[in-house]
């Protein structure tokens, strides 16, 4: 099935050097949720979107600050690995519930996307097949909170989901060359509308009083693109606090399909609440490097 490529993404090798080489990143989280929320309140239960591997979230950590931590994604069996992996004590594996085969968007359901592969190999019309693509976009409906047996948090963590979200349509786009081009003309598009529907899901799940943390790569440093030759550049606006020239700068340089967008559309939905933003680079790989954008805030 298409959504594997989650679990294939996941199975790759090199999990203990990654860990090592994001020690940054979670520290830089750790802190903004120790001095933006921890240090102000008690955490009754949390819940992180999209944990996968967990490399980017310190379970023991979180732990030590909240009373029970539900981890979700769609592939349950690297959930359960990173447990082993974060040598978790049985207590603390008992304060963790683990949620898997979890699809945030309501969009990949198994009959769309075997409808939507038999199209293509059925040679239809590219257009026809976009409009049922489209269609079905118009009228997906996440069911992730009630999977979540209709539960809400006191803390929300979303990591960067915003820019996985497109990632098994492109699968799709790519099983045929015919379509690819006419697949891809839509996905930009595509990407921006799943955000914002995910970002939807994730504030439903936010208590009355409760907390949402969320971060997004919203533009990638590689040499692939011929970006990484920026850093430095964008360390120093950092320093200066000049985020709006670096967001000036990614407009004329693109950026990763779904983070951006989601980024602006939850500061729309935060508009009405005080928000704390937080910006920095996520040392990824080896020649390749995030510009990462965060949001918390409390919905009161």
């Amino acid at each position: 099935m298409v959504l594997d490529i989650y679990e294939r993404c996941n199975a790759d090798d090199g999990c203990r050097e990654r860990w090592q080489r994001w020690e940054l990143h979670r520290h830089i989280m750790n802190c903004i949720l120790s001095e933006r929320i921890f240090s102000a309140v008690k955490i009754k239960d949390a819940v992180v979107l999209g944990a996968g591997r967990c490399e980017d979230i310190d379970l023991k950590f979180l732990l030590d600050h909240v009373q029970s931590l539900t981890l979700v994604d769609y592939d349950y069996n690297s959930m359960e690995k990173a447990l082993e992996r974060q040598e978790l004590s049985v207590e603390e594996k008992e304060k963790i519930i683990l949620k898997g085969n979890i699809e945030f968007t309501g969009f990949y359901n198994k009959d769309f996307i075997d409808n939507v592969i038999a199209k293509i190999k059925m040679k239809e019309n590219p257009a026809t097949v976009m409009q049922f693509v489209m269609e079905r976009l118009n009228s997906a409906a996440s069911n992730v909170k009630e999977l979540l047996d209709n539960q809400e948090y006191s803390l929300v963590i979303s990591g960067a989901v915003h820019s996985q979200l497109i990632v098994p349509y492109t699968e799709i786009a790519a099983i045929d060359n015919e379509y690819r081009d006419v697949m891809m003309s839509e996905a930009g598009n595509i990407a921006n509308i799943l955000a914002e529907n995910y970002n939807k899901v994730v504030a439903s799940l936010v208590k009355k009083d409760g907390w949402l943390f969320s971060y997004f790569d919203v533009m990638e440093l590689s040499e692939r693109n011929n970006t990484l030759s920026y850093e430095g550049f964008i360390n120093g606006l950092m320093a200066q606090n000049e985020y709006e020239k670096i967001d000036e700068f990614f407009v004329q340089t693109g950026g990763v399909a779904g983070a951006r967008h989601g980024y602006k559309h939850l500061c729309e939905l935060a508009e009405k609440y005080m928000t704390y933003n937080k910006s920095w680079i996520w040392n990824f790989r080896d020649n390749k490097k995030y510009y990462v954008h965060s949001i918390c805030f409390r919905k009161v």
